[in-house]
């Protein structure tokens, strides 16, 4: 993950711990403005989401910190304040690294290849990966595939499932744990 004080890794490092810690899609990551994060109470506001649903949806404490460092330390220094961010250039939380403007969808999968590929990932990751790695990680984590779907903003329950791969290892420790005769 991106560390430092380098305002284009403040920035990188919130949106790759929002992208997986809310499980938020790329297009709603580049519609959020500082407004619509509260990291005092740990909540992300998406608004005019996919169907044009707004909900919103709790922070991890990482993606709390990482946003709330980014607010403080990493934005300014993208408008280019030097006083601190007490009047705004952009309405966008997630600046571009010129002339502070929006950050596009694809300019956001860049970003993730190339922290991907300075991981030595070896696997294909995309923004989309990160929304299915915190579904995925909820479900093994024993969370309910409903309030999954709350999460993610899907109206359909099928969608969810299609989101979280149950292994059949899974499966097994679900039986084994919950059936009367898999013990």
């Amino acid at each position: 993950a991106p560390r430092g004080r380098d305002p284009l890794a403040l920035r990188d490092r919130a949106m790759l711990e929002a992208l997986y810690g809310t499980g938020i899609r790329v297009n709603e990551l580049v519609e959020l403005k500082p407004a619509d994060v509260d990291t005092e109470d740990r909540v992300l506001r998406v608004v005019s989401g996919k169907g044009r649903k707004d909900r919103n949806v709790p922070l991890t404490n990482a993606a709390a910190r990482a946003i709330e460092r980014y607010l403080i330390e990493g934005r300014p220094a993208l408008l280019g304040l030097r006083g601190g961010p007490s009047h705004e250039a952009s309405p966008w939380l997630f600046l571009g690294n010129r002339q502070a403007k929006k950050l596009h969808r694809a300019a956001v999968g860049d970003v993730v290849k190339q922290w991907v590929a300075t991981a030595k990932v070896k696997k294909n990751v995309s923004c989309h990966t990160f929304r299915h790695s915190m579904a995925t990680h909820l479900l093994r984590g024993r969370a309910d595939i409903r309030q999954i779907q709350a999460l993610l903003g899907h109206g359909s329950l099928s969608t969810t499932e299609r989101y979280t791969h149950v292994e059949v290892s899974d499966l097994r420790r679900v039986i084994e744990r919950s059936h009367p005769r898999g013990r």
